[in-house]
């Protein structure tokens, strides 16, 4: 048995903060590398999601908290531990979502409801200058 399946909490290298935004995710097939090199995980616009709905059966969620390296979203859809999503996150006062691609690390069900889940996710990827955008929003938070 692993130190995991034994009660071991995973170290977070990121303060969380507890924050409201939007996302819209859908899961994808494949690991981590996979994910990343598909024509799925790209910059997007929100006119892009728009066009795209009919290929991708997308989910609007709520995050919970927010950190550099991962997130807690609110959603009413299951999901699996391992299962990787590719997330446009809507920060205040941008155009266009954050880009990234998360790995499920942990489930929470029946969360404030009957069909409510909270899903703890670790980002695998995201460019640079959408980690810089998510870093100023977090230094926004902290100074509030």
């Amino acid at each position: 048995m692993s130190e995991a399946q034994k009660g071991w909490l995973e170290q977070r290298s990121s303060e969380r903060l507890s924050d409201v935004l939007k996302v819209v995710y859908y899961p994808v097939d494949g690991n981590a590398a996979q994910a990343v090199s598909s024509e799925d995980y790209k910059d997007t616009t929100i006119e892009k999601i728009q066009e795209d709905r009919s290929r991708h059966s997308y989910i609007q969620a709520m995050t919970d908290d927010v950190s550099k390296g991962g997130m807690s979203i609110m959603t009413s859809t299951p999901m699996s531990i391992g299962q990787m999503l590719v997330i446009d996150l809507f920060l205040p006062k941008l155009n266009k979502p954050v880009k990234l691609l998360a790995e499920v690390r942990n489930v929470e069900r029946n969360i404030k409801g009957a069909n409510t889940f909270k899903a703890g996710l670790k980002i695998v990827s995201m460019s640079k200058s959408d980690l810089k955008r998510v870093e100023n929003h977090i230094m926004e938070l902290k100074f509030k």
